[in-house]
């Protein structure tokens, strides 16, 4: 259990209760791969918004169901770490019909993404403020908000808090959200090391502000979340594949994209039926194409990735694209395993990762008349 008087918490308490009955004037919600970065930018933006000079009802929607939320460990870990309690979050099943709760509610604002999953497009002309990092898609240029390239969502959401605090009426920096701001600053910029080449100065200025008013040795806390993100110990393929997936539509092709903490040559040891989990995984999500990108980070970082296409003709088309971009290297499966219909690489382009790869396909489909 958190702590029941921890200013975040009541926050969070309230904004949940309301949900129930009352009219929501923005519901705040991530991607819905559901990592830390979305979870505490959600948060985080509805505090902003809920604390501001013009406060207004404020919802962080967690975009998974709460069922699902325990694969999601260092989100989990944090949460723990910081005093916040789990059942202060919001979930999509939480109210169910989602519709319900959506007919109450006045504007949505995204963080870490500017092109909503597929369960929200029929009401993207609800969509009023974009926060995020990735590569601004200019899908909706009357949303309020910004999209710039930090290493963290988070980082922006830390820079509006922090002048909100100083020009507005929010009071003082609750330690648990300044804590939450800053673990997802750490794991998304590797602990701020200019090496990883994902940190910029304002990443680093947002964090070094944080860290004093979290209270917690920095480094400790991203070993932490660093552990507890590549603890996969009781999950299986299917958890897998699950844990921290997205889904994009490119020129009408449905691509899902998961983030695999494991090395595919163990992954293929330890499931010998991987193939075909990969196969029955892509039919439950509808996917055109399912990968998995697998990063292992020792004794070096590397990484590799799964492809599976539903179409032999579809599989044809992108893998030169792929190869090239990638730097593909076929893994040669382990005696007795079943390829099927999935092909298995080491990657030598290390600094291509998920985030790096949407909009690469999105150009490339984008440009083919017939996709398949």
């Amino acid at each position: 259990m958190g702590n029941k008087k921890d200013p975040l918490n009541l926050f969070l308490s309230d904004a949940r209760s309301r949900a129930q009955t009352q009219d929501i004037d923005m519901l705040v919600f991530g991607n819905e791969a559901a990592d830390l970065d979305s979870v505490v930018s959600a948060i985080g933006l509805a505090w902003v918004l809920g604390n501001g000079n013009n406060p207004c009802t404020a919802l962080p929607l967690i975009p998974i169901k709460r069922d699902d939320f325990r694969l999601k460990t260092e989100s989990r870990w944090v949460l723990s770490q910081t005093g916040i309690d789990t059942e202060n979050l919001f979930f999509l099943d939480d109210i169910q019909p989602l519709e319900m709760l959506i007919s109450r509610v006045k504007g949505f604002a995204l963080v870490d993404h500017n092109r909503p999953a597929n369960g929200f497009l029929k009401y993207e002309e609800k969509i009023k403020f974009i926060m995020d990092h990735h590569e601004n898609l200019k899908l909706y240029p009357y949303a309020l908000g910004r999209i710039e390239p930090v290493g963290s969502c988070a980082t922006l959401v830390g820079e509006d808090l922090i002048n909100n605090n100083e020009e507005g009426p929010a009071g003082k920096i609750p330690g648990s959200l300044a804590a939450l701001l800053l673990g997802a600053i750490l794991i998304d910029t590797v602990n701020l090391d200019p090496k990883a080449g994902r940190m910029t100065p304002r990443d680093q200025a947002v964090a070094k502000h944080l860290k004093p008013i979290a209270g917690l040795d920095a480094d400790t806390f991203y070993q932490g979340i660093r552990a507890a993100k590549s603890d996969i110990s009781e999950m299986d393929t299917r958890d897998l594949l699950r844990r921290d997936c997205k889904t994009f539509q490119f020129n009408k092709v449905n691509c899902t994209v998961a983030s695999v903490p494991l090395a595919l040559e163990q992954w293929m040891v330890r499931d010998m039926d991987l193939a075909k989990g990969i196969e029955t995984y892509a039919g439950e999500v509808q996917a055109d194409i399912l990968m998995t990108m697998n990063t292992q980070r020792t004794p070096e970082f590397s990484r590799g990735i799964s492809v599976f296409c539903k179409s032999p003709v579809l599989f044809t088309t992108i893998l030169a694209m792929l190869t090239f971009n990638l730097d593909l290297e076929l893994v040669p499966p382990p005696q007795g395993f079943n390829c099927g219909k999935v092909h298995f690489y080491r990657q030598g382009n290390l600094k291509l990762s998920r985030k790096k790869l949407e909009p690469i396909l999105d150009q490339y489909f984008s440009k083919l008349e017939r996709p398949y």
